[in-house]
């Protein structure tokens, strides 16, 4: 039986969400979602098609907006981010999509794209394009966000053909034998799963498009970039393995797998250019990872920093790990460590911009109570059961309600951030 996967991505999410909340049509609106409405230079997290029309797209920044001619921005709306309205109205999309296929069919690939396996429901449906043109309009009627769909038959083609094709024609589909007709001509840029780092690596090879992907050697492929490589080359043949239908055992709160890491990283909204302002950074960020490890029932045995310098320098950053002396989950063990890192490999001169932490070597905290002859692990124990009580309280109370001191100083993130989701503002409902 040939699978029928449809991929279903809302059209300009966040600002569809805006639009639906004040009835207009995104698609005659001119409407951006920014991160902050005070700031002169904030993000651009989301824009109505007429916007990116202007060159507005997601990444833009406000005084971009500020630079058009008059007469294209007078009639602009601006939206200050509502992440917990967003969720609310994603978690809806997701519900109506149970009218057309049971739970285990259905993928959640991000906020705004789920793939569907619709496989065996045409007496029920009807052909591909009866039931997209169904699924868009009961989407659209009870939320009033515009989706588009990529249909294939895997994860893959489905993911291509609504990149390349669905989100301008509103509906596509690609099956194998259209491959080289609908994929090929692609810029390898485009490819799902290519990103800018591989996307400069393949083009030093030759490799422009999806049909040269498609082309070269894959014993070459293998060679210079292992497993990636050789499933690069097999998605750009349409070819992909990967399960659409989720095992019954994996819903409804089953046992998860193991993470290989747990990690978290900030882009400042200002240059930090002092050790004392940076290592507030660093203290947050391991709070949040040290809380997140300890409520996955982990610890870890190593950990990673990863810091960019401010984009107007030549330098990009640097990027370090080092293995702990023992398993931890304790922010107070492993920062020390981490401002060591830092440290050893930070240019006074370069101003940072981006900061990332991460536990990695995770393993579960019941088999690592390990006693030494040196340390008080008396003293440890208390300290773990001290912070599994702030952890609790802060799930029960909501995040920041217990947190360090150094939190209230200036140049700390956890000042703003512990209100966040995803980075953004929650923001209230849609009135």
């Amino acid at each position: 039986m040939r699978r029928r996967i449809f991929c279903i991505d809302s059209v300009s999410f966040y600002a569809s969400c805006e639009c639906a909340a004040r009835k207009l049509n995104p698609y005659k609106t001119k409407l951006v979602v920014l991160s902050n409405l005070q700031d002169h230079g904030a993000l651009v997290l989301a824009a109505t098609p007429p916007m990116k029309q202007l060159g507005i797209k997601t990444g833009s920044r406000r005084f971009h907006i500020d630079r058009l001619p008059w007469h294209e921005r007078r009639h602009v709306i601006y939206a200050e981010a509502r992440m917990s309205h967003y969720l609310n109205v994603s978690v809806q999309i997701v519900h109506i999509l149970h009218q057309f296929a049971p739970p285990e069919a259905i993928r959640v690939y991000s906020v705004d794209e789920t793939l569907v396996d619709l496989t065996g429901t045409e007496r029920l449906f009807g052909n591909d394009a009866h039931v997209a043109r169904l699924i868009r309009s009961t989407v659209f009627r009870y939320t009033g966000i515009p989706v588009t769909i990529g249909i294939g038959p895997n994860n893959v083609l489905a993911k291509l053909v609504l990149d390349l094709h669905g989100k301008k024609t509103g509906v596509a589909s690609c099956f194998l034998h259209d491959v080289e007709r609908l994929i090929h001509p692609a810029p390898i840029g485009k490819m799902w799963g290519v990103g800018a780092k591989m996307e400069v690596h393949l083009r030093r090879l030759g490799i422009d498009t999806i049909g040269d992907l498609a082309r070269y050697p894959l014993e070459t492929l293998h060679e210079k970039f292992g497993v990636i490589g050789a499933e690069l080359w097999h998605h750009a043949w349409g070819i992909d393995e990967s399960p659409t239908i989720l095992p019954p055992s994996s819903l409804f709160g089953a046992k998860r797998q193991r993470p290989r890491t747990i990690g978290h990283g900030i882009t400042l909204m200002k240059d930090y250019t002092t050790y004392t302002a940076i290592r507030l950074v660093l203290q947050a960020i391991a709070v949040e990872v040290g809380m997140r490890t300890r409520q996955a029932g982990l610890v870890g045995g190593s950990v990673h920093l990863g810091v960019r310098y401010t984009r107007t320098s030549e330098r990009r950053g640097f990027s370090k790990q080092k293995k702990l002396a023992r398993f931890t989950a304790d922010e107070r063990e492993f920062l020390p460590v981490l401002l060591t890192l830092f440290l050893d490999a930070w240019d006074e001169t370069e101003a940072v911009r981006y900061v990332s932490v991460a536990l990695g070597k995770l393993e579960p905290r019941s088999d690592h109570v390990q006693l030494s002859f040196f340390e008080d692990e008396w003293a440890r124990a208390r300290r773990f059961d001290f912070l599994d009580l702030v952890d609790r309280l802060n799930v029960r109370f909501g995040r920041g309600t217990i947190r360090p001191a150094s939190s209230l100083l200036k140049d700390s993130p956890l000042r703003t951030r512990q209100r966040l989701i995803g980075g953004h503002k929650q923001g209230g409902e849609s009135s």
